[in-house]
């Protein structure tokens, strides 16, 4: 008989630790439509805001030799359309749906959480601190971990369900930041948002991306990926949700020594559809195999 490979998180137990990662899975409707959820312990929805939101120009995605940048600028209908059209399609996913926040002030993460909490539907919160802060000239919320401590306690005020603070890799100390969530009530930190990072025409001297800037993904990230998530699991107490780097079921499994309680996949999402159900199958097989001397 096959042994029962079980992940414990926020006290449910999953047969896989692969999470869908925020802004490339949607709401998990259409790939469900598709069949492509299998695999997967739960999804991670777009961000949602509190008013609608219609993002950054276009081109928002663009490719590199080694992976994506990508300046999304945080596209979604806001939160009275998410509850209204999005979550009661969503209500018959085959596995839990974790709704991502973003805002633009610290009092835009407990409001659009206190509206959600109408829906029966998430499982969960993430909480994306590392948007920008328009209230304090536009430096990310995971800077401060004053401000990641005063934005978990807020939403620990208003939610009934469990939340992970999502942090920034680009400003200030993770780790720090990561100790402010835990000490504000977070139930859980990402380990972490996309890096910072710009793709150059040198016959033209311009940037593809109208913001020049955007957030970069790849598999070359993942040894940063790791260290951070060792360093932050080491710090705190709370799980640590890894994202950044997987294409590979070794991938996983490395977060997963490193300290990670569950791994998130994303921009190899974009590639295969199917990743989940391929990841969770390779790393099963991974794990049956004999142990080297």
């Amino acid at each position: 008989m096959d042994k029962p490979y079980k992940w414990t998180f926020w006290n449910r137990e999953f047969s896989s630790p692969i999470l869908l990662a925020s802004g490339t899975a949607g709401f998990g409707i259409e790939l469900m439509e598709q069949g492509f959820l299998s695999g997967a312990a739960a999804v991670i929805s777009k961000a949602t805001t509190l008013k609608p939101r219609e993002g950054n120009p276009p081109p928002r995605i663009v490719e590199t030799r080694f992976g994506l940048l990508n300046s999304i600028g945080l596209a979604n209908p806001g939160v009275d359309e998410v509850l209204k059209t999005l979550l009661p399609q969503a209500a018959c996913l085959p596995c839990p749906l974790i709704i991502n926040v973003a805002g633009e002030t610290v009092d835009d993460f407990p409001a659009v959480i206190e509206r959600l909490e109408e829906s029966p539907v998430p499982f969960g919160y993430e909480v994306n601190v590392s948007c920008p802060n328009v209230a304090a000239g536009g430096i990310a919320f995971g800077a401060s971990p004053e401000i990641v401590e005063r934005i978990a306690s807020l939403v620990k005020r208003v939610s009934s369900r469990p939340f992970s603070v999502k942090l920034t890799p680009n400003e200030g100390s993770i780790v720090e930041s990561a100790k402010a969530a835990e000490a504000g009530g977070a139930d859980a930190v990402t380990i972490c948002n996309t890096f910072l990072g710009m793709k150059m025409d040198w016959r033209t001297g311009r940037a593809p991306l109208k913001r020049n800037v955007g957030g970069y993904s790849s598999p070359a990230l993942l040894p940063l990926t790791v260290a951070r998530v060792f360093k932050t699991s080491e710090a705190t107490k709370i799980p640590v949700l890894a994202s950044g780097g997987v294409n590979r079921a070794e991938d996983i499994l490395e977060l997963l020594a490193a300290g990670a309680a569950m791994v998130q996949v994303g921009t190899w999402l974009m590639r295969r559809p199917d990743a989940a159900r391929e990841l969770r199958e390779g790393m099963i097989s991974l794990l049956k195999e004999p142990v080297r001397q």
